[in-house]
């Protein structure tokens, strides 16, 4: 693996790691950690920059900013004022889910019952149903919205027209050639948008659509007197939906999302909705030491288990219901179900691992890609199965599962860094029954005859894209450790304690786009090492007569002999790690390498 500093940069904007230390009260080091980042941002500005270190509500972009959204908000106020029976239509994973939680939330503020349908996943699979559009016609609904799902529904907004049926849709993922012919297409990745809105997931758009709702109605003085005492409501009470959504979809973490996200966590710790508490609860995590981590992989695993093993209904029951005896019930399901969940996902995962390596073995090192299949494999756990194929052959992967009734097969894809897998399938369009999702992940389905065909095509489409970007000096396929600052041991020993955690901290929120700080540091010595779960390591470090603790996830497949006969070269993000109620410091390490003398 190899370890790359990111380099220093000079911003457009003359703005230096100096001026953020002194305009953050930042130590030096610490400043350049945040002067790093600013180097992908659209505005380089000092405002800019103290934007991200303040985030605020009032810095959220003008909800009509995105295209069609005067038409939609004004579609929905007619709806309401004039009794109009409202659908909404949200697919089944998280932010599907999450999102049609958020506008059911919403609608209910307003004393306005609405109809939500989602997808099962195996009967019905991914986007608008065109059944279940004429269900919802037929059991009389006038406006339908969808969440996290629409953008292609081409053909199934043509028929809800048909009924007398209004669509908006509320959706986040690539515009294929043609928009759906739906009263309004909220959707910030429309071909004709260049706005400021760029980063939402399906969740976020719908919170958008209900800022805006709210704003009209304030418009026409629907909160006055004239309107017989409606309250308006604090849409506030939505972000800590709207945080576990965007975080749990791995949509990036800036702009606007930073701001819902940072809100979304102070609801989280210290008012969540009751059916996200009984979550937490279930899964054992304290509300105050909640976390974007947490989000990603305790909490929204337990929600999206719902839709792939089941019904996501029980998911959207839990994230609505204000009974606190059916919250915990429900959550105590959803951790049941997430069990389950996770012993089908290791069964394909293990398989399909063994598939790899058997191809690693037929074609060599220099394939591209993996298409991997089976037989009945669950359809719910292989797009996380493909997330793990991902991680240990740092491939993209293509995960199939056929269907012995009827010989089709729906397949999960994982990307990795910049290459295009929606590019990947458009070059394989013939060979497949259907395509769709984004650049990093995706689904399709095809025939069983097609296999073998796909396989090598898909391989061929990812090869093409990798040689283009080594010819632009990207190696897409090496595994990398984007060092943000190395430090000498002694500024690293000296500084690096509980307080100054606390201020990388004022990075945060952590994740896709707004990565976790990785240090670096050498001249540490491993004094011991202890395996937790057969897979991680525990770590007892030393440097000049200083013990640190670190812990190593997955750690136990890399770490070699060696490291423990020299001194080593560690790459890692502080934590504070709390143990019977003494915080310490503690790295979580990324890589080790030992120092050759």
């Amino acid at each position: 693996m190899s370890w790359n500093e990111r380099p220093t940069v000079e911003l457009n904007s003359g703005v230096t790691p100096e001026a953020l230390a002194n305009e953050f009260k930042l130590p030096l080091w610490i400043a350049g950690l945040l002067h790093s980042r600013m180097k992908n941002w659209l505005d380089t500005s000092l405002d800019a920059a103290r934007r991200f270190m303040q985030p605020s509500l009032k810095n959220l972009p003008d909800p009509f900013a995105l295209l069609d959204m005067d038409r939609a908000a004004e579609r929905v106020v007619t709806a309401i004022c004039e009794n109009e029976p409202i659908a909404i239509y949200g697919d089944y994973d998280v932010d599907g889910t999450v999102g049609s939680a958020v506008l059911m939330r919403f609608f209910r503020m307003l004393g306005v019952d609405v109809t939500v349908y989602q997808p099962d996943r195996q009967r019905e699979g991914y986007g608008v149903n065109a059944n279940a559009v004429r269900m919802l016609a037929e059991n009389g609904a006038r406006l339908l919205i969808t969440v996290d799902c629409g953008i292609t529904a081409v053909t199934e907004v043509d028929i809800a027209n048909s009924l007398g049926l209004d669509v908006i849709v509320c959706d986040h993922h690539e515009q294929k050639d043609v928009l759906p012919d739906a009263y309004a297409v909220l959707d910030h990745k429309r071909k004709d948008y260049s706005g400021p809105i760029n980063v939402l997931c399906g969740a976020g758009v719908a919170f958008y659509l209900a800022l805006a709702v709210r704003s009209m109605l304030r418009d026409i003085d629907y909160f006055s007197h004239e309107g017989a005492g409606k309250k308006e409501p604090d849409l506030r009470a939505l972000l800590d939906l709207v945080a576990v959504a965007t975080v749990a979809d791995m949509v990036p973490l800036v702009e606007e999302n930073r701001v819902l996200v940072t809100y979304g966590l102070e609801k989280l710790r210290k008012s969540p909705t009751l059916g996200l508490a009984e979550l937490f609860r279930e899964a054992g995590v304290k509300q105050e030491d909640i976390s974007t981590y947490h989000i990603g992989f305790v909490i929204g695993p337990r929600i999206n288990a719902s839709g792939r093993l089941a019904s996501a209904s029980a998911a959207l029951e839990l994230l609505t219901t204000d009974d606190p005896m059916r919250a915990r019930a429900l959550a105590s399901e959803l951790g049941g179900m997430n069990k389950e969940r996770m012993e089908l996902q290791a069964h394909v995962a293990d398989a399909a691992i063994l598939q790899a390596a058997e191809q690693l073995e037929k074609y060599g090192a220099d394939l591209a890609a993996f298409v991997l299949a089976g037989e009945d494999w669950h359809e719910g756990v292989i797009g996380i199965a493909a997330s793990r194929v991902v991680e240990r052959y740092h491939r993209p992967v293509v995960i199939i599962t056929f269907a012995t009734h009827t010989g089709n097969g729906k397949g999960s894809i994982r990307g990795l860094g910049k290459l295009d897998m929606l590019q990947a399938l458009e070059g394989s369009a013939e060979l497949l029954l259907g395509f769709g999702g984004h650049k990093v992940a995706a689904g399709l389905s095809l025939e069983r005859k097609n296999l073998e065909s796909f396989r090598e095509r898909f391989a061929a489409q990812v090869r093409e894209q990798l040689n283009v970007l080594l010819e632009n000096g990207v190696d897409a396929l090496a595994r990398k450790v984007e060092i943000d600052a190395k430090l000498d041991l002694p500024t690293l020993l000296s500084t690096l304690d509980l307080n100054t955690v606390k201020i990388i901290d004022k990075l945060a929120p952590f994740g896709i786009g707004n990565p976790e700080p990785v240090l670096s540091a050498e001249g540490f010595r491993i004094e011991e090492s202890r395996t937790m779960k057969e897979k991680h390591l525990k770590l007892q470090l030393e440097a000049d007569g200083n013990f640190v603790s670190a812990f190593w996830a997955n750690g136990v497949e890399r770490f070699e002999s060696s490291l423990e006969e020299n001194e080593v070269e560690l790459a890692f993000s502080p934590t504070i790690n709390t143990f019977r109620n003494q915080n310490n410091v503690e790295f979580r390490v990324k890589d080790i390498r030992a120092l050759s003398h």
